[in-house]
């Protein structure tokens, strides 16, 4: 009798861990790759001051352009090129990607960035309803173009994570312009693609994506934590190595913000002048 009790409750442990499985593994569904030069994960960026990393063995296609995902991302291939950093003080901010020497010819990357405000994105939660045309669910296949809320990005935001605004990507082979991305988006290629619904984190994107080099520039990013992914977008090539940096530097005032200035300082010089006569 003892024997059995001991058997069913050995089943029973089996059988809860065999219920609790696909939760335990879906939470903190990604994780942070530490910068260079001892940074840590989760390094703060100050104004004048860089942030780089080389990757090696990024996909050829683990950001677009895999067949079975139907050009989605994968969060979890290409030795998941997930990073973090969390700006210290209002900024214009650039993020380069360029190959390492020698791995010019090998690559067309794409690269996304997303904001989280005051909290550290969390890795989000693996969401098994929200499964794309290409019949896989998020983050496995996951939306890399859509906006905060858009299907394949629900493992990253409300109740499964604390994602809140997609900022911007880019996609450096042309020849997926205007192809479908497994999630009911359309990529456009060959450009920095500037998707932000608001001034909440930036007040611009601009940028360049040409053949192995993207250049991201965000004009007035406001103080908070900001997400980076990025890969390989053609699988005719193969897996490389690339170089990413992130600097800071004094926001500049809009234009709008210098003509009040100097219209300020313009009353109050006649307001002097007139204190005089």
């Amino acid at each position: 009798m003892s024997a059995m009790r001991s058997t069913l409750l050995s089943a029973a442990i089996t059988a809860a861990f065999a219920l609790a499985a696909p939760t335990a593994s879906a939470a903190n569904s990604i994780s942070f790759k530490p910068w260079g030069d001892g940074a840590g994960n989760a390094p703060s960026l100050d104004i004048d001051q860089v942030l780089s990393v080389t990757k090696s063995g990024v996909g050829s296609n683990n950001y677009s352009d895999n067949p079975s995902l139907n050009n989605a991302a994968w969060a979890h291939s290409g030795g998941s090129p997930w990073y973090t950093f969390f700006l210290t003080a209002a900024a214009d901010v650039s993020i380069n990607l360029t190959p390492t020497a020698g791995s010019e010819a090998m690559f067309n990357p794409g690269m996304t960035v997303w904001a989280s405000g005051s909290t550290k994105f969390d890795g989000g939660t693996g969401n098994f309803d929200d499964v794309g045309e290409n019949g896989w669910n998020s983050p496995h296949s996951f939306n890399m173009i859509g906006q905060i809320g858009a299907a394949g990005t629900l493992w990253s935001t409300g109740e499964y994570g604390n994602q809140l605004e997609t900022l911007a990507y880019a996609i450096t082979n042309t020849d997926l312009n205007g192809a479908g991305n497994g999630w009911g988006e359309t990529i456009v290629a060959g450009v920095v693609k500037d998707v932000s619904t608001s001034n909440t984190f930036e007040k611009g994107v601009s940028g360049t994506a040409v053949g192995n080099s993207i250049q991201m520039n965000f004009s007035g990013m406001q103080s908070g934590w900001y997400t980076i992914f990025f890969g390989g977008t053609n699988g005719d090539y193969t897996a490389t190595s690339y170089n990413l940096s992130v600097s800071a530097v004094a926001a500049v005032p809009e234009p709008g913000s210098w003509a009040m200035m100097i219209g300020g300082l313009g009353l109050l010089g006649a307001l002097a002048r007139r204190r005089k006569g």
